[in-house]
């Protein structure tokens, strides 16, 4: 129905798998113009709105990509930067996150692969505020990243984590959300064509109305 035009969004798994909904999305709807990869975001929203939009920030990917290369890693930074603008209606300011800030971790593989997809986000989209690679406590207290990351274009506060891959990105969202007692709105799919969500097959009614609404905001 979404692919003609019969419906605006998608919304899915309370009965099926993450991986049965991802391939019907990469089967019928496809990737978004220009992107090869689709990857998730969660809303997290923070008690404390002094972070983020009013307390609330994009953390991606924690669901769907486990060890994207530098090129996914890129379009993953580029689809979390578009969901910032689409939920929480702002200007991005996205940190590659890692182990290391400015070359710190010395010449590790991981270090590189966020260093390379940092310059593919600069190279696609050279307005987009970004930077990195950050260690989490650089990406978010302003001081810190003065101190460690002098002249940074990301001027006042981040709202777009980008995780270096699947585990650090799960971890840190479930993280946050119990021990920050953050609520995480989420998973959201992103890189696709057209809205796609979707749902825990644990999922309650109120999940299942509250991912909707949210959805909805893409369309």
């Amino acid at each position: 129905m979404v692919h003609l035009g019969e419906a605006d969004a998608i919304v899915a798994g309370a009965e099926n798998t993450t991986a049965d909904v991802l391939r019907a999305g990469l089967a019928i709807i496809g990737t978004a113009a220009g992107s090869k990869t689709a990857s998730s975001c969660f809303v997290m929203q923070m008690p404390d709105t002094s972070w983020g939009v009013d307390g609330a920030l994009i953390f991606s990917d924690c669901a769907v990509v486990q060890d994207p290369s530098a090129e996914q890693l890129a379009e993953i930074a580029l689809s979390a930067a578009q969901s910032c603008r689409e939920f929480l209606k702002a200007e991005p300011a996205v940190a590659m996150l890692s182990f290391s800030t400015k070359g710190s971790g010395g010449d590790h593989a991981d270090v590189k692969k966020v260093q390379q997809a940092l310059a593919l986000v600069k190279e696609r989209e050279p307005s987009l505020m970004a930077d990195g690679e950050f260690q989490a406590d650089t990406a978010l207290v302003a001081s810190v990243r003065e101190k460690k990351a002098p002249g940074s274009p990301i001027q006042g506060k981040v709202n777009t984590l980008v995780f270096p891959d699947l585990g650090s990105g799960n971890i840190g969202y479930k993280l946050v959300q119990r021990l920050g007692k953050a609520e995480a709105f989420g998973p959201f799919l992103q890189g696709f064509a057209k809205p796609i969500s979707d749902l825990s097959r644990g999922a309650s009614v109120d999940d299942i109305v509250v991912t909707c609404a949210v959805t909805l905001a893409k369309c």
